[in-house]
């Protein structure tokens, strides 16, 4: 497969990342930038001030990045996980709408798609899972024209859950394990549960207190808590054994695993780095570190 240039706009950045998925399943890396991103000019994966954000893309532009896979992020994404039958993909988009309609009265013209979670069951049950989703139009339409304004080609847009359940799907160190990864973008948060390495659910919540603080400690032990919680609520023949972490500073990284260790009784760490990754040039190898860029990386995968 050939180079791609993937982009993820998040509240304190925009991230690039160039590279390929491979035969071999081996990811390489050639390229990867943050560009620093003026406060407020994102929110919650809604853009509020394009100014800033557009001056980045016409950067990359001038730099050679003529076409790209946008990645988002936000709360106003609509997702839920269903169990279908073995159904062509007509039939599985109507299914999606289908069961997204009973929250459609709160948004305005949503645009309907899917991915495929499990291609089949292990049990041999004929189906297998997709994950619903839908996003309104006209939040669509914004990055659509920036993306135009700068004159960078879209080539897909793919939502941050997708993204991430390719990347864990292809981790060997993640195969049969019970996780939560939260991933932390200015005062918000979003956890994804995976039992048994499977994509099962995930929550957004938005942070109250100021970042390193006792408080934001407790918000962060909070949170993995209440997936622990709804983890046991629905019965699950599976234990949750690690939280790991994306946006934390060292700083936060030495307090909230070590109060997540003491108090919820699971192991805490920051999300490893794998062999499956290969960066171009030595130089930069250590520069790299998957956890900034769990959700570019994820949609390099073209599966």
């Amino acid at each position: 497969m050939g180079k791609e240039n993937v982009i993820y706009i998040s509240s304190h950045g925009v991230q690039l990342i160039s590279g390929s998925n491979d035969k071999e399943d081996m990811i390489k890396v050639d390229a990867f930038r943050e560009y620093p991103l003026a406060e407020g000019a994102m929110i919650n994966g809604v853009i509020t001030d394009d100014t800033p954000i557009l001056e980045i893309l016409k950067e990359m532009r001038s730099n050679g990045i003529t076409t790209a896979r946008l990645l988002i992020d936000s709360g106003q994404i609509l997702t839920k996980n269903v169990d279908v039958p073995i159904l062509k993909k007509k039939e599985l988009l109507q299914i999606t709408r289908d069961e997204l309609s009973d929250i459609e009265g709160s948004y305005e013209d949503l645009v309907y798609d899917y991915c495929v979670l499990r291609p089949k069951y292990e049990d041999g049950r004929k189906g297998g899972e997709i994950l619903c989703c839908a996003i309104e139009r006209k939040l669509l339409a914004s990055y659509i024209e920036l993306f135009e304004n700068a004159e960078i080609t879209l080539k897909g847009i793919d939502i941050s859950v997708n993204a991430l359940q390719k990347l864990t799907n292809e981790l060997v160190d993640m195969a049969d394990k019970t996780y939560v990864i939260s991933v932390i973008d200015g005062n918000n948060v979003s956890s994804y549960l995976f039992e048994n390495n499977h994509y099962t659910f995930s929550n957004r919540t938005r942070l109250f207190s100021d970042r390193g603080t006792y408080e934001f400690i407790m918000e962060m032990n909070s949170n993995i808590s209440q997936l622990i919680q709804f983890s046991k609520s629905k019965r699950s023949q599976y234990t949750i054994e690690t939280a790991y972490f994306c946006g934390l500073d060292d700083e936060e990284e030495q307090k909230v695993f070590k109060n997540i260790r003491e108090n919820l009784d699971i192991e805490a760490k920051e999300f490893p780095n794998s062999k499956i990754i290969y960066i171009t040039g030595k130089s930069r190898e250590k520069a790299f570190q998957l956890h900034d860029y769990v959700f570019t990386v994820g949609c390099l995968i073209r599966k």
